[in-house]
């Protein structure tokens, strides 16, 4: 069962930009890639740091800076010469209704990887 929750302005997301917001109490991120708006967990799948704080872009390229993991920003897709399928970025379906974008968090993710004795 769906459970779309309404976040940001589709006018407020900016072509090159990680947009943070909340889909219900799911912290995300939104990026608009390839004419797309696409919804991400604000959590890398490596040790779990918030994309928000510490991710930047390279086009439509996704780069946790913690650990220079990359993915893709259309699919989530962990970036690498080593096939990792359970380190990709959990992704959120999305859908724009009267100019407002919602995210649909009814998805079984896994849970998201803390840091041992790091505050984030």
């Amino acid at each position: 069962m769906a459970d779309w929750h309404s976040t940001l302005l589709e006018s407020e997301l900016t072509l090159t930009g990680i947009h943070p917001t909340q889909a219900g109490k799911t912290p995300v991120i939104l990026m608009r890639v390839k004419d797309e708006v696409v919804a991400f967990r604000d959590a890398c799948p490596h040790e779990g740091y918030p994309l928000s704080r510490v991710g930047e872009r390279d086009g439509d390229v996704l780069i946790c800076t913690k650990h220079l993991w990359e993915f893709d920003g259309c699919s989530g897709r962990h970036v690498s010469r080593l096939e990792r399928p359970d380190c990709n970025l959990v992704r959120f379906p999305v859908r724009v209704q009267t100019g407002r974008i919602e995210v649909d968090t009814d998805v079984n993710a896994p849970e998201v990887r803390r840091p041992v004795g790091v505050a984030i």
